[in-house]
């Protein structure tokens, strides 16, 4: 057979077998900059960091920061929030090809120092559309607005200002429900955390208040005090 004819067949059988299927990304990414105040960037899969601009996507193997000064915020595509303060690092994993994920399965986000919040649209209480890995604790937020902090020693606090979250340990053991007005602080080793009332940080408060409105305008939240 000549190289002309053999290359006329692959072609023929690639016709016949139509295109590769295309991996499955959960339906809410990827993610879009919606809003930016001082200096913040995207992590390409190149590598490569470069200066964030407004609507651009943030797809799986990428990801974003805030710098000093800055604040980024990330819409999912239904309309979800996530919302970066000042130092803040978090990527969207590649996916796995041994374990595909179907199109209905969350956005997992993983957060690498910083502190977050997230807002989920009201409503969504069946299934939580966005877990956030950070460190010990996986979070999953079915609604309203959840704030994430990675603290330097390794621990995660978790608080819960209106809607509902769950918890759980990133490499199995034990779950935690967090209804509003719950915090837990989940310690670096990973140990099960009580949940309690939120408590009062005062260097929090110009971050709480900021989220709060933005939440009580668009996310269902209650008016902030």
């Amino acid at each position: 057979m000549t190289r002309s004819a053999w290359m006329l067949g692959l072609a023929i059988l690639g016709v016949l077998a139509g295109p590769a299927p295309a991996a499955a990304q959960p339906k809410e990414l990827p993610l879009t900059v919606s809003t930016t105040f001082g200096p913040s960037e995207i992590l390409r899969k190149t590598d490569q960091w470069v200066p964030a601009k407004l609507r651009d996507k943030i797809a799986e193997g990428e990801g974003a920061r805030a710098l000093a000064g800055g604040r980024v915020t990330l819409l999912t595509a239904s309309g979800n929030s996530i919302r970066m303060a000042q130092f803040s690092q978090l990527f969207v994993p590649a996916p796995d090809p041994a374990r595909p994920a179907a199109a209905a399965a969350p956005a997992r986000l993983t957060l690498d120092g910083g502190r977050i919040w997230v807002s989920v649209l009201p409503l969504t209480v069946t299934r939580a559309p966005l877990e956030i890995e950070a460190g010990p604790v996986t979070v999953g937020i079915r609604s309203g607005g959840t704030f994430i902090r990675a603290n330097q020693d390794g621990s995660i606090m978790v608080r819960v200002f209106h809607g509902l979250a769950v918890a759980r340990a990133t490499k199995g053991g034990w779950d935690r429900t967090l209804q509003a007005g719950t915090e837990i602080l989940v310690p670096a080793a990973g140990g099960a955390p009580t949940p309690i009332a939120i408590s009062s940080d005062p260097n929090e408060v110009n971050w709480v208040k900021w989220n709060s409105e933005q939440d009580a305008a668009g996310y269902g939240g209650p008016a902030p005090k």
